[in-house]
């Protein structure tokens, strides 16, 4: 008994989020992506292709993707596979518009299809026409499409009952999004802008004035009052109003390569791998090669999805809107991008929107942008308004939450390793400008810096400063707090430049510049003492409640700025380094067979396009 009281005394003092950050800047990130893992292994295989060896593989495969009954798998044979096809219309579909779902080399957008090949160095599946090689989900909503709803109670943060004005249409199993018109924050000022210096009147996918949005599933219906699947993350005080989304549910791609043979030449609007309305999709095991303009893994509407073991590279273009690795756009809740290798992107983590989505654990390779090679290019808020997101454990050049199309807050680094290193492409050596490595720009506001290892570890310290604000002079530092324009225009807002500094959250990151853990009880000349946390015991991880299987043998927490031995190799560098780094294939497979415990659910029934 004795033993017993001690376990479970030894329990409850073990440190979670709630013990560290107030609930007013966090959320349970602990549901995120497909609850049970990643379905499909018991799926029955609907049909099984091997390439024709000629120049076009897409009819067969789309039929065969058309034929098969929901809740079942295409297999493609080892062998590469030509899309090649006048039409961007996938076979068998009707085309939807000219950044439609539907203008792609294959099409998985009206019922739950697992796409699998037998691993991205055997399957490949190659196209060149000028659109998306792979869409998954339906058309996200545009404008037009949009039907909002008022919520007349309930709209609180952590209620899971809201009632509506309107319950037509809305049954068990909907999706919803939550809403409001852009709201002013408790000191009077906006918590939102939608504008940015740079414009973005499609913020919200066209609706600026209400970019912060939250996708839940409806559980329960009882008169006006809908149970939600998930809390709500905030108070949404300003008219709060719904609008339903139309899904597809349970759409896989893995193990296989995708490859693009040339640049679309569209100049923003097509990707390698479009997710649009999709609500438990997956794209798991996969390779992406040449983004052939907007990004290699675009989501959009896309709810509970998971995104993990790819390896995405380079792109035909780095310029303004282009070679976005992993993107998620206007809305998107609940999802996870974990466990990723992401290289040579202009930018690799990126969110224009979005809410409670989970980064974790991905590793970033030599980013660039086209225009300026020499400079660090992450930005990972990049237009209104991302919030309530976990950038967990990643290994990154540096992490930008930046001001150019609009605002962005309450989103946490935690048990990152920023090493403020890149190689500029004309060089090959690291890059030397824009060495700033955790960037919160004007209006990024209640952000959470926790646990983080800043500057290269084990190496010279490239940052002249700890801390630098608005209209400060640029020179490489730690942190840069409140800046417009990159810092090459001065702050038109004095008090909102200085806002971002006042509002971060701080405590337990180890830097470069001061060589030390920062508390409360240190904070540097300069710094504001009152945004540190008192020093404490940081739990391993604000979203996985032990080391995962897929970890295997690599330490955990993997980055530990309390230890000895800061740094450790993720399992994403492991395996990039076990191969890729020095031109090798990538086997997902190899780098992580026998450190995964599958979870299988049984095959779905009755799966159905959500009306």
């Amino acid at each position: 008994m004795k033993g017993l009281l001690l376990f479970l005394s030894l329990v409850l003092a073990l440190p979670t989020f709630a013990d560290i950050i107030p609930p007013s800047r966090s959320i349970d990130w602990s549901h995120a992506g497909i609850l049970g893992g990643i379905p499909g292994d018991s799926w029955p295989v609907a049909a099984t292709l091997s390439p024709s060896g000629g120049v076009d593989d897409s009819g067969a495969i789309q039929n065969a993707i058309n034929a098969a009954p929901a809740g079942s798998v295409v297999v493609l044979n080892p062998g590469t596979y030509k899309l090649h096809r006048s039409s961007k219309v996938c076979p068998g579909k009707s085309d939807d518009g000219s950044g439609g779902v539907y203008q792609a080399g294959l099409c998985l957008t009206d019922k739950s299809v697992v796409l699998r090949g037998a691993g991205p160095k055997q399957t490949i599946l190659q196209y060149g026409d000028g659109a998306n090689i792979i869409s998954m989900g339906r058309t996200a909503l545009s404008a037009s499409q949009v039907g909002f709803i008022n919520i007349t109670a309930g709209a609180t943060k952590g209620s899971t009952q809201i009632t509506l004005q309107n319950i037509s249409g809305i049954t068990v199993g909907s999706y919803l999004t939550i809403t409001q018109t852009n709201p002013i924050d408790t000191d009077g000022n906006p918590l939102v802008n939608s504008s940015g210096y740079n414009g973005c009147s499609y913020c919200g996918h066209d609706i600026p004035n209400k970019v912060m949005n939250q996708i839940d599933r409806v559980i329960t219906v009882n008169g006006n009052t809908v149970t939600l699947e998930r809390p709500l993350y905030l108070d949404y005080t300003n008219s709060p109003q719904a609008f339903k989304l139309t899904m597809v549910e349970n759409v896989g791609l893995e193990n296989l390569r995708v490859q693009s043979t040339s640049s679309s030449g569209a100049g923003g609007t097509y990707k390698n791998i479009n997710l649009e309305s999709c609500a438990h999709c997956w794209v798991h095991n996969v390779e992406s090669d040449w983004a052939v303009d907007r990004s290699h893994i675009y989501l959009s509407d896309v709810y509970g999805s998971e995104i993990s073991n790819n390896y995405v590279y380079e792109g035909y273009n780095h310029n303004s809107g282009l070679n976005y690795a992993i993107y998620i756009e206007y809305r998107g809740s609940e999802n996870i991008i974990q466990n990723n290798i992401i290289r040579k992107a202009r930018h690799s983590m990126v969110n224009v929107g979005g809410s409670g989505n989970v980064w974790g654990y991905n590793i970033i390779i030599d980013p660039y942008m086209g225009e300026y090679h020499n400079s660090l290019p992450e930005s990972n808020s990049h237009g209104a308004h991302p919030y309530m997101v976990l950038f967990e454990g990643n290994i990154t050049p540096n992490i930008e939450m930046d001001y150019t199309h609009g605002s962005n807050s309450h989103n946490t680094l935690f048990r990152n390793y920023v090493n403020l290193t890149s190689i500029n492409p004309d060089t090959g050596n690291p890059m030397t400008g824009a060495l700033f490595a955790i960037n919160l720009a004007y209006f990024s506001n209640y952000e959470n810096v926790l646990g983080n290892v800043i500057g290269p570890y084990g190496f010279a310290c490239t940052a002249n400063s700890y801390e630098i604000n608005a209209n400060a002079s640029q020179s490489a530092s730690i942190y840069k707090f409140g800046y417009y324009d990159d810092g090459g225009t001065s702050s038109p807002n004095a008090s909102l430049s200085a806002k971002v500094g006042q509002t971060v959250l701080r405590g337990g990151n180890w830097d470069c510049k001061t060589n030390a853990v920062i508390w409360s009880n240190n904070v540097p000349s300069g710094s504001i003492a009152s945004t540190y946390l008192s020093q404490q015991t940081l739990p391993n991880s604000l979203y996985l409640s032990a080391k995962p299987n897929w970890f295997g043998s690599a330490a955990w927490p993997s980055i530990d700025p309390a230890a000895s031995n800061k740094i450790n190799k993720i399992p994403a560098q492991l395996c990039y380094e076990s191969g890729l780094k020095n031109g090798g294939v990538f086997d997902p497979k190899a780098c992580y067979d026998g450190q995964v415990t599958p979870q299988i659910p049984a095959a779905p029934t009755n799966m159905r396009v959500l009306p």
